[in-house]
């Protein structure tokens, strides 16, 4: 039998400022950002909705399931120079160990990038 052992994830507070950019326009910048961690793969940083640039999302039907957190929501990035088709996603119901990024958003693709700032 061929059991996988669950994976060992860590949520915490980010030092510093988060910020987030599509295609170098910056998209999201927050104080208030956690960094998902988990073993074997590269840390993951969600901010809170409210500290993403208002008017740049638009909902996608694109759902889905992921181990630990659950069933990822997408959002498509809109601006005005270009489309980032599900490039933005959240886990509505993310409970137990990823309670801490329920509802908090983070971005992914080849035209975003992430810098942390001091402040």
């Amino acid at each position: 039998m061929n059991e996988q052992t669950p994976q060992a994830s860590t949520v915490s507070p980010v030092a510093g400022r988060v910020h987030f950019t599509f295609d170098d326009a910056e998209i999201a910048s927050s104080t208030k950002a956690l960094r998902l961690e988990r073993e074997g793969e590269q840390p993951i940083y969600f901010v809170p909705i409210e500290d993403v640039h208002p008017g740049i999302l638009e909902a996608s039907e694109t759902r889905r399931e992921h181990d630990g957190p659950g069933t990822a929501h997408f959002y498509t990035i809109k601006t005005l120079t270009a489309d980032g088709a599900d490039e933005a996603w959240y886990y509505p119901f993310a409970d137990g160990p990823y309670a801490p990024i329920r509802d908090m958003i983070t971005f992914g693709g080849d035209r975003v990038a992430l810098r942390v700032s001091d402040v």
